[in-house]
């Protein structure tokens, strides 16, 4: 019985430690205050955050190092608007 315990697979959160997991919380919660925010001024504090510098989560999330791929990665799932 204990040989099939170690074969079990790790669940998919697992593979990412607490500092992944964290940035991803931060960037969702974004997202979700973003689109549903009950004031227009949570709803740019959202936006102004997602369209900044990540470079604290650059390196946490293996984003490119010029800061902006996270914004990118966003603009392509049309999260946050294009810039013009």
């Amino acid at each position: 019985m204990k040989a099939m315990a170690k074969d079990r697979k790790p669940t998919y959160r697992a593979q990412f430690d607490g500092h992944r997991r964290l940035a991803a919380a931060v960037i969702l919660q974004a997202i979700k205050d973003m689109s549903r925010a009950d004031s227009n001024h949570e709803r740019q504090t959202a936006v102004d955050f997602l369209e900044g510098n990540m470079w604290p989560f650059s390196d946490v999330l293996d984003l490119p190092t010029d800061d902006s791929g996270l914004c990118e990665y966003l603009r392509k799932l049309e999260i946050i608007p294009s810039e013009a």
